[in-house]
């Protein structure tokens, strides 16, 4: 096992193959968990890569590890660009990049709405939302390419309807993401010659705002119309701080589940038992979401920077330094899940670390699972066959990743 270069760590293209991915993971596990990287083009960082070392950082240290200095992987010339045109460090000033206090108050503005007693309201159309694409899927003749024929869409209707914007925006709203979330990937990079994270995320705050202005004096029962009309500390929420959580939010909560629905996929198809066992309906469906999410663990990494020295296993973490807590390798850690690698229906329940954890943990796993639970509970009620019918390329992600392109051949019963 090869010991990766410091550039291999933060290599986007590296990220885009799972298999040279998990074996530099099992390599960082193995030779240095918490190892001090420093790349070409990257500001140097501690990457934690064991499952214990990760939750250590998100639960018990979390009051030391912050996220607002640093809380996510960008370029030393992005990162010089995001401060001259924002005057911070970060795009957007969301739930992600808040700390304590602040991260509570503004988490309390969704947490309602994400209850799961308020989710359930949405389960049945949800369901209408999967069967039209899958009666789309199941209607065409020959192979159908998975991620952007169907995974794509079940969970950007459902953030779609959740945000009460129409159906018709889906694909400039998804083009805009995939700008913001994949920034380093040659097919959904924005073609600029200025900063394209910046652009999208202007374009995103624009399209946000004019439905904002309109929620403000026309309320209706929708997640932006809460947003609108939030307040934090008594007062108004501020513009900036209502768009930046639109944009989160909206981002996070469909690009995520699509990379988890299509690499869940990917991974059944490619281990037929469990392909069996769900079509045969022998599967637990809980258990199985939960598999799937650890299994391919869409957030590659997050960031948090110390606030005073630290000692992580055997290495002090010094004030000032940034740690990037690998979530897939600490999924795959081998002292935690046996044969890590494998996907297993009937794996003992062990918490994964797929939604992240402690004070951060993401807001809408609920809904995610939900999603996620209705998807390949249906899709195994109506599919005879599947297989993988051409190579699939994954996204050059070294923030979130998953299947970009998969050609799939369905048969339905």
């Amino acid at each position: 096992m090869s010991t990766p270069t410091d550039n291999e760590i933060v290599s986007p293209v590296l990220y885009s193959e799972e298999e040279r991915l998990y074996s530099m993971f099992a390599s960082l596990r193995s030779q240095e968990p918490v190892r001090w990287v420093e790349p070409d083009d990257y500001r140097p960082f501690w990457a934690i890569s064991k499952y214990k070392d990760i939750l250590e950082v998100e639960t018990e240290a979390s009051q030391i590890f912050l996220a607002r200095p640093r809380n996510r992987l960008f370029t030393k010339e992005e990162e010089r660009i995001v401060r001259e045109r924002t005057g911070q460090a970060s795009i957007l000033r969301s739930l992600p990049t808040l700390d304590a206090p602040d991260h509570r108050k503004y988490r309390a503005i969704f947490q309602e709405w994400f209850a799961p007693g308020n989710l359930r309201k949405l389960e049945d159309k949800i369901a209408q939302i999967v069967d039209a694409r899958l009666d789309y899927a199941f209607g065409r003749d020959g192979t159908i390419d998975f991620v952007n024929d169907v995974a794509l869409w079940v969970p950007l209707q459902t953030i779609m309807m959740i945000f009460g914007v129409p159906f018709e925006d889906g694909d400039r709203l998804h083009r805009l993401s995939a700008q913001l979330f994949h920034p380093h990937d040659p097919d959904t990079a924005r073609q600029t010659e200025g900063h394209g994270t910046s652009e999208a995320a202007a374009e995103l705050f624009q399209y946000f705002k004019k439905h904002i202005d309109i929620r403000r004096s026309e309320p209706q029962d929708d997640l932006l119309t809460i947003i609108a009309n939030a307040t934090v500390d008594g007062m108004a929420i501020e513009e900036k701080d209502a768009l930046s959580n639109a944009v989160t939010v909206f981002v996070g909560g469909h690009d995520t589940t699509v990379s988890t629905i299509a690499g869940g996929m990917h991974a059944i198809i490619s281990h037929p038992a469990c392909f069996e066992a769900l079509r045969a309906g022998t599967a637990d469906i809980s258990r199985v979401v939960e598999e799937i999410l650890r299994y391919v663990s869409p957030v590659r990494g997050f960031m948090r920077v110390a606030n005073q020295d630290y000692q992580l296993g055997d290495k002090t973490i010094r004030e000032g330094e940034a740690v990037l807590l690998l979530y897939p390798a600490g999924n795959r850690d081998d002292e935690v899940f046996s044969s890590p690698n494998e996907l297993r229906f009937d794996r003992p329940k062990t918490p994964h670390l797929a939604f992240g954890a402690g004070p951060h943990m993401c807001l809408g796993q609920m809904l995610a699972r939900m999603e996620l639970r209705a998807f390949f509970r249906r899709f195994f009620e109506r599919v005879q066959s599947a297989e993988l019918a051409a190579p699939t390329a994954w996204l050059q992600s070294n923030f979130l990743g998953g299947p970009k392109r998969m050609p799939v051949r369905l048969r339905s019963r």
